[in-house]
């Protein structure tokens, strides 16, 4: 959900072209021109990436998950980036709730932003009583949240990343673990999160 100019939908098209499957993009495009991102996307990745990737110029809040589910199959990522304000932030949880593949991830972007505490308001609102997805972890102004079957899962698989990588962020992470734990992971509505 938010589109924006189309850079971090770019990631999801060209995961999308790797895996044979569609990226779709759900926009008022209030801030940005359509065109322009269909275009720009066109650009990059061609005729036949434009395949790849769908656009709707819909305000989130009137999409339905069977319309979501005729266009795609069940999503294994989705970002939450376009509103910032509760109702519409916690409208998109819910759809994205319903439409989420068990081996899914959702991206809620500005969490815990001061300049954008709607966004912290319907998450804590959202995860105030027992959901399908729960958070797994908290990088980089992103809350992470998984399908609860999958929940160990991923935040396992998150850390190891972490861990992995060679980025300021996973430098240090690896010098907080190293003081403690909680440095690192804490409880948020009852699910253990990583923090980095």
């Amino acid at each position: 959900m938010g589109v924006f100019c189309g850079k971090y939908f770019a990631v999801l098209v060209n995961s999308a072209i790797a895996t044979n499957s569609t990226a779709l993009g759900i926009d008022t495009f209030q801030y940005s021109a359509e065109q322009r991102v269909v275009d720009e996307l066109g650009r990059v990745f061609g005729p036949d990436g434009k395949k790849s990737f769908a656009i709707w110029r819909w305000q989130s809040s009137s999409v339905t998950p069977h319309e979501i589910a005729a266009a795609i199959q069940q999503p294994r990522f989705i970002s939450i980036d376009g509103a910032h304000d509760f109702e519409n932030v916690y409208r998109d949880l819910l759809l994205c709730e319903q439409v989420l593949g068990s081996e899914g991830l959702i991206a809620v972007d500005d969490f815990l932003n001061p300049l954008t505490i709607g966004v912290s308001q319907a998450v804590n609102a959202f995860l105030s009583t027992p959901r399908a997805v729960v958070p797994v972890a908290y990088i980089s102004n992103k809350l992470f949240l998984a399908h609860r079957s999958n929940e160990d899962r991923y935040r396992s698989a998150i850390e190891s990343m972490i861990m992995e990588g060679d980025e300021p962020q996973s430098v240090n992470f690896r010098t907080n673990i190293q003081k403690g734990r909680h440095n690192v992971e804490q409880d948020f509505h009852g699910h253990k999160i990583v923090l980095s």
